[in-house]
């Protein structure tokens, strides 16, 4: 059966941030959840627009899943139904967004909600690996548990033979009886199974990371497997106004619909992920994506958008297919993995690995000794180089490269033959064209990931000589060179003192632009030693009911300072259980921990996501105005090293405005906490720069600047918000608010004058770049 042709009849406009879900309700109403922590409802207007009527709010961090359970005897208005990765479902009043009902049970992220067959009955799944099913007639009642999988569950839904069936991450589909008793575990996908549907009254769909969609009946029989989509298939829902039709969205970024187990449409979309998709009971197909859009696509003619609106939705959707088979490197960028690939360890020193991060790609190496992958920098696309002898301005080169730096600018032209340091061809390249310097690290490894050199000439062999100073590069990532050691005494005792680790320090190179920050830096400095004689110090102080350790469980303990280090999960545990000492003999057990998350295996297991939320919630309560100051600092030192890899990184940033909240109640801070804050916000600048929510951070990137008063505090508080400033979609929002804060303009003004002093020469290069932006 030939569907009719679709195209796009509509755009919702609202959300801030990734629309995770979307799902219907009655008279053709639109439900959306969204990362920006609301859901939202949209009502039908006219032939084909939408407006938002209600927005959801009451969670405290992503909204990643909604639907409407209609009316039932305790609410017969029905309610929508909202889950987050605040463990928590929500119930609003349809018509006024007041909150009727808060489920709390599940122990990590609710990632799915859906009414079953009977009036009240919510079925949930969870992050903890379970689902559940409420009875919202009688709250007080505890819910009935599915529990039997091995990882998260990401789906749950009723069949038509009154079964549940739940699609986790561990590969399998459980079907249950209402009463919580397992009936059968089904085998067949070969990657986490994202999203289930009941077809038919005896038959439903399943969809999975491994690119197919399977047909199962009631009863657990596979009866067919479809492909067609190119990545990861995210949601599937079933199409009403088609026989044995439904619709699947996923990574590749665009709709499919389905028809008699054939793939008759394919809809693309100008964005990489399209997280859920929902079919309206007029056979309107509904999207919601990584962009915060929420799209409405139409067979029906009278509904499709006006011409031009269609022209520029195509012209877009161009522009992303051109994007995501640009060159990096002899690969496309539809082709890379994202950041999950970071997660297998390498295989040799040395290995590198592109990973795609949005429309950008990130080149990593694998460092045998420190078991990471080590991020090098931006890979950054080019046209085919031309290889053998080519003219350029009047010479011949090996290569010739067209780079692209910034979207809409023409190619610059990068020549290099394989005799030169790429190193000193990329510090030309930089001066000649006026780039920034904190390019030089990925211009250098452009030339030798795409030149394919197979060694390097023995002047920068070691990757670690300045070709023009002679002196040791800054390496994101790596450790950097100590800002400086300040002397401190225990806060406690007053005796046996031991610096908490010297300041980080941010890359400057006077005269070039500073702006903006593209790599996360860290506290990588300690005495190893005065650590320890500290813990053995505490370790005799704990009082009863608390772990206390023996000399040799408190070096492994302290080993995992150490960036190389090998353990074994006994130590992890035992780290945590010192975490629990009491917060007067905390700090040099925070001290170590801040060193242990630069490890990636470490940080997996402190910021996974059965430890990791709880840990980000213990870390904050030690980050409140009648904390220990040495607790205070040193806690905001654990979440800038969380950033060293990928799940430190996204816990941080799901917190990021108790995060904020916490540094702005902060009361007078010293120098070290100072910098430590700052460093933190800056971490945090380069992370959401480029987000509608960084007016927020800017925000308290201000507050903190206008109360500071050590100088390598104030300059790396500059770097963030020059940062911001640089790359903000709220740049204008931005720039208000610093011109009307008369104290840090006027502070600005009279920084961009030169000075002789070290700090101030950093400082005044920093003013001057963000006067200029203003």
């Amino acid at each position: 059966m030939a569907i009719p042709d679709y195209k796009l009849s509509t755009v919702l406009c609202g959300h801030s941030m990734d629309v995770r879900c979307v799902a219907s309700t009655k008279e053709f109403c639109i439900l959306s959840a969204s990362r920006d922590r609301t859901a939202k409802l949209w009502h039908p207007e006219g032939v084909k627009d939408f407006v938002n009527v209600v927005t959801y709010q009451g969670h405290t961090n992503f909204v990643s899943c909604v639907c409407w359970l209609p009316p039932c005897e305790a609410f017969p208005d029905g309610l929508v139904i909202t889950g987050s990765n605040d463990n928590t479902i929500l119930g609003y009043n349809l018509q006024d967004g007041t909150v009727q009902i808060n489920l709390k049970g599940h122990d990590n992220a609710v990632c799915s909600v859906t009414p079953g067959k009977d009036s009240g009955i919510l079925l949930s799944s969870s992050w903890d690996n379970t689902a559940r099913a409420w009875n919202i007639n009688s709250p007080q009642m505890a819910p009935v548990i599915l529990r039997g999988h091995q990882a998260a569950v990401w789906a749950s839904i009723e069949l038509g033979n009154c079964t549940y069936a739940t699609a986790s991450a561990d590969k399998t589909i459980k079907l249950w009886k209402k009463n919580g008793e397992l009936i059968t575990s089904l085998t067949g996908h070969t990657d986490c199974v994202r999203s289930l549907a009941a077809s038919s009254n005896e038959t439903f769909l399943s969809c999975a990371n491994d690119a197919s969609i399977k047909l199962w009946t009631n009863k657990g029989e596979c009866l067919n497997t479809f492909y067609g989509h190119t990545n990861y298939i995210y949601s599937i829902s079933v199409n009403p106004g088609v026989e044995h039709g439904f619709a699947s969205c996923g990574e590749d970024g665009s709709v499919r619909l389905w028809a008699n187990g054939d793939c008759v449409r394919e809809l693309r979309l100008p964005v990489h992920s399209v997280w859920s998709v929902t079919c309206l009971d007029n056979g309107d197909v509904v999207t919601g994506s990584s962009d915060g859009l929420v799209r409405v696509f139409t067979k029906d003619p009278s509904r499709y958008a006006d011409e031009a609106t269609l022209v520029q939705f195509e012209e877009d959707v161009q522009k992303m297919l051109v994007a995501s088979s640009q060159d990096f490197g002899g690969f496309k960028l539809s082709e890379l993995p994202g950041p999950e690939a970071l997660l297998d360890p390498g295989k040799s020193e040395g290995q590198t690995k592109l990973v795609r991060r949005g429309t950008n790609v990130k080149c990593y190496s694998w460092s045998v000794a420190q078991n990471t992958w080590n991020e090098i920098g931006d890979v950054m696309g080019a046209q085919p180089a031309s290889e053998g002898k080519t003219m350029y301005q009047g010479k011949e080169y090996d290569f010739v490269f067209s780079v692209d730096i910034k979207d809409g600018a023409p190619a610059i032209k990068l020549p290099f033959n394989k005799t030169e340091d790429p190193w000193v061809a990329a510090q030309t390249f930089i001066h000649k064209n006026d780039l920034p310097q904190v390019y030089l690290e990925q211009v250098a490894n452009f030339i030798i990931s795409n030149a394919k050199l197979d060694s390097l000439p023995a002047a920068s062999s070691n990757g670690f000589a300045d070709p023009f100073t002679g002196e040791s590069r800054y390496v994101p990532g790596a450790g950097s060179a100590p800002a400086g050691v300040v002397a401190a005494s225990d806060p406690f005792t007053g005796a046996g003192a031991y610096t908490t680790g010297s300041n980080s320090s941010v890359s400057v190179a006077i005269g070039k632009p500073l702006l903006p920050h593209d790599s996360y830096i860290r506290f990588d400095q300690a005495n190893l030693k005065a650590i320890y004689d500290k813990l053995k110090e505490f370790n005799s102080k704990v009082g009863d009911g608390l772990s206390t350790f023996t000399d040799e469980q408190i070096e492994d303990i302290l080993k995992l300072g150490e960036l190389n280090c090998t353990y074994s999960p006994d130590t992890i545990t035992s780290l945590k259980k010192m975490l629990e000492w009491p917060k007067e003999i905390l700090f040099p057990v925070l001290d170590i921990t801040r060193l242990a998350v630069r490890n990636k295996d470490i940080n997996g297991q402190m910021f996974d996501t059965t430890y990791g939320p709880t840990f980000i919630k213990y870390i904050l309560s030690l980050l409140v105005p009648d904390s220990l100051p040495a607790n205070q600092m040193l806690s905001m030192r654990v979440l800038v090293n969380a950033f060293s890899d990928l799940p430190g990184e996204m816990l941080v940033l799901a917190a990021r405005e108790s995060v904020m909240n916490s540094i702005i109640c902060l009361p007078q801070l010293s120098n070290n906490a100072q910098i430590a804050a700052t460093s933190l916000l800056l971490n945090l600048s380069v992370a959401l720069a480029q987000q509608p929510d960084s007016v927020d951070l800017a925000d308290c990137v201000i507050n903190l600047l206008n109360r500071i008063t050590d100088k390598e505090a104030y300059f790396r508080g500059l770097i963030a918000l020059g940062t911001l400033l640089a790359e903000s979609p709220s740049k204008l929002v931005i720039q208000t608010k610093i011109v009307s804060n008369p104290h840090l303009h006027n502070k600005l003004k009279t920084d961009s004058a030169t000075v002789a002093d070290t700090h101030f020469a950093k400082i005044t290069s920093c003013s001057q770049q963000i006067m200029r932006l203003l």
